[in-house]
């Protein structure tokens, strides 16, 4: 028989990390080859050319540079037409059956645009969910044009019906993020500290903020803000560059500015094994970063989500919400560092997001679904 190709898409760090299991699931699995298509922040020099760090794991089958200039909203939506043109030819050269994604990308929806023309089958993972700024839409567009559905959540899956999607394409697998967690792909605590100059006993906080594309130029003030809280502990902080969504610039800005060598120090990219071993000896994560709501309760990591982005999104208890306030910012740290009984109670915590083994469910899917009419002529249920 011959093997069905499952082209994966890749343009953003963390998104690599969470498909990783998946993606050895897929290639190990005797009925299909895995095409791995690496694009955007990968490949840019600025946010540390993480390709590098997907080639060391997979062969990369294609890259796709999208020449994306600037931070601005016309550098980005110029930046995902070119990725739809490109990918065309991509997908065409390497012979794709399905097209695997991940979330709520403008990389991944150009991808998408491309695939379905082309008739190729769309399978989805993490789509249903709600965040804010300009991904929830582009999430959602997604699903509308998606095949094969993989939502972490019932309730994520429930919104994926109320879009008019057929039940039988709707699998909720668990979140791909925890795969990583219970698979023991973490850096060890030893190694970390060494690594990143951390103090062999001392807290630490990660700080990990991405640009809210809805309103790109208050980027740097937002940055500002947070880092203007963090610095009132005099910890030992670890700044973590963001995405390349639409201001980026003003983020990176205010992070470099506020470097403070040994105290705090800026990284362009961390690698995934790396970021959950850190997670799991923070003190606490600040910013707006999708781990904070979806790997950190697992290991009863307090987290400051800060802003608009994640709005709406599921999580747990361990989230605690604020504006782009300092002083609110402040507070909030101070009861996620010293709130004993906050503390505490997180650590008891039963996340949301599944047990760790999504990339089972998935890759069983994806070897056995017809590839048929069926699965590719779409129909709304109402």
């Amino acid at each position: 028989m011959k093997k069905r190709r499952v082209c994966v898409w890749s343009g953003k760090r963390g998104g690599y990390g969470a498909l990783a299991p998946t993606m050895e699931a897929i290639a190990a699995h005797p009925d299909m080859e895995m095409q791995v298509v690496v694009t955007d922040q990968h490949l840019y020099d600025r946010f540390g050319r993480t390709v590098s760090e997907v080639e060391n794991r997979f062969p990369v089958a294609a890259t796709i540079d999208m020449g994306q200039e600037g931070d601005s909203n016309e550098d980005r939506a110029r930046a995902i037409g070119s990725c739809v043109t490109k990918a065309v030819d991509v997908l065409r050269d390497l012979g794709a059956n399905i097209l695997l994604v991940i979330g709520d990308r403008g990389e991944v929806l150009a991808a998408c645009i491309a695939a379905h023309n082309m008739r190729i089958a769309i399978a989805h993972v993490q789509g249903g969910d709600v965040s804010g700024s300009l991904d929830e839409p582009v999430r959602h567009a997604i699903t509308k044009l998606a095949h094969i559905h993989f939502p972490s959540t019932q309730a994520s899956a429930q919104r994926i019906l109320a879009m008019g999607e057929e039940p039988w394409r709707v699998h909720v697998v668990g979140d791909t993020h925890i795969d990583q967690i219970f698979l023991g792909a973490v850096t060890s605590k030893d190694e970390l500290r060494t690594r990143y100059a951390l103090p062999a006993e001392g807290p630490f906080v990660l700080v990990l903020q991405h640009a809210d594309s809805t309103e790109p130029s208050h980027s740097a003030a937002q940055m500002a803000e947070t880092l203007a809280a963090v610095s009132t502990f005099g910890i030992r902080t670890l700044l973590i560059y963001p995405c390349s969504d639409q201001g980026f610039d003003g983020i990176i800005n205010e992070i470099e500015k506020a470097a403070n060598p040994p105290i705090v120090t800026v990284h362009k990219n961390i690698p995934a094994p790396d970021f959950v071993g850190l997670e799991t000896q923070a003190a606490c994560l600040v910013g707006n970063s999708s781990a904070a709501l979806i790997e950190a309760p697992y290991f009863g990591l307090p987290a400051v989500n800060v802003g608009e982005r994640q709005r709406g999104r599921e999580r747990a208890e361990n989230v605690i919400d604020v504006t782009y306030d300092r002083g609110l910012i402040k507070a909030a740290i101070e009861r996620a560092l010293y709130d004993e009984a906050f503390r505490n109670h997180i650590h008891n915590l039963t996340p949301p997001f599944g047990d760790g083994t999504a990339y089972r469910r998935i890759t069983g899917v994806l070897a056995t679904v017809e590839l048929d009419d069926r699965l590719l002529n779409k129909r709304m249920t109402y």
